[in-house]
C-alpha cells in the first residue's frame, strides 16, 4: 500500500507540473483542488503553495494507511489473546468480543441478566413468556461460554481493545484532516485565482491611446474595484 501511495505522488508531481504550464478557469482548479489539494494552486502557476497542500495531502494519506494497518494488528492482537486466555473462537463478531471485554466470565454475564429478566418478567409483568423469549436470545449457551483464567488477564484484555478502539479514534482524525485539506485548498484557489484575475484585468485595462492635443500618445490605466 505505501508503494503505491508513493507511485500516485510522482505521478501527482508529473500531473502537477503539466497543470502549472498553463492556467486554467477558477472552477476546474477548485474541483481540482477538491480532488487533490494542491493541484488547483498548480494549475494557477502557484507551485510553493501547490507543493504545501500535495505535500500535507501526502502525508495525510501516508498516515491513514499507516493507522489501517495498526488496526487490523491490534485487532488480531485482542483475538488471538481472547482465544488463548478464555476459550474465544477467532473471528467472533465484534459485539461478542464487546461483552468478554464487560464480565469476567459467562457465568457472570448469565446470571446478571437471570436476575433482570426474573424480576422484570415474572415478579413485575407475571409474563413467563416474555422471560424465556429473552432469556433465549440473551442468555449465552454453554459451547460459546468463557472464563478469563485471572483478573490481570481480563484487565489486559480490556487494555488491548482500548488500543484498538483509540486507533480507530486516530484514523477518524486523519479522515477529517483529509477532508479539511480539501476545503482550504478550494478557498485558496479561489483566493489564487482571483489574484490572477485581477492581474490580467490590470493588464488588459492598461492602454495606449492617441493624444493629440500633446501631439504623442497617452498611458491610461483603468482599475476596478
Amino acid at each position: 500500500m505505501r508503494k503505491l501511495a508513493v507511485l500516485a505522488l510522482l505521478l501527482l508531481v508529473v500531473f502537477a507540473s503539466d497543470l502549472s504550464a498553463q492556467q486554467m478557469s477558477a472552477k476546474k482548479s477548485m474541483l481540482l483542488s477538491a480532488l487533490v489539494p494542491g493541484l488547483g494552486e498548480y494549475s494557477q502557476g502557484n507551485n510553493v503553495r501547490g507543493t504545501i497542500f500535495l505535500t500535507a495531502e501526502v502525508l495525510t494519506i501516508l498516515s491513514y494507511l499507516r493507522l489501517d494497518k495498526e488496526i487490523e494488528w491490534k485487532q488480531r492482537s485482542f483475538e488471538q489473546y481472547a482465544n488463548r486466555y478464555a476459550g474465544i473462537p477467532l473471528g467472533s463478531s465484534d459485539s461478542y468480543y464487546r461483552i468478554v471485554g464487560k464480565y469476567q466470565s459467562s457465568d457472570v454475564y448469565n446470571s446478571e441478566w437471570e436476575q433482570y429478566l426474573r424480576n422484570r418478567f415474572i415478579i413485575y409483568e407475571n409474563d413467563p413468556e416474555a422471560y424465556a423469549y429473552y432469556r433465549e436470545q440473551i442468555f449465552i449457551p454453554e459451547e460459546d461460554s468463557w472464563d478469563w483464567s485471572s483478573s490481570d488477564k481480563f484487565i489486559r484484555y480490556r487494555e488491548l481493545r482500548k488500543e484498538k478502539q483509540q486507533m480507530e479514534i486516530y484514523i477518524n482524525f486523519s479522515i477529517g484532516a483529509a477532508v479539511l485539506n480539501r476545503l482550504i485548498s478550494v478557498i485558496d484557489t479561489a483566493v489564487i485565482s482571483k489574484g490572477n484575475q485581477k492581474s490580467s484585468n490590470t493588464l488588459s485595462n492598461l492602454k495606449v491611446i492617441p493624444d493629440p492635443e500633446r501631439l504623442g500618445h497617452s498611458l491610461v490605466y483603468e482599475y476596478k474595484f
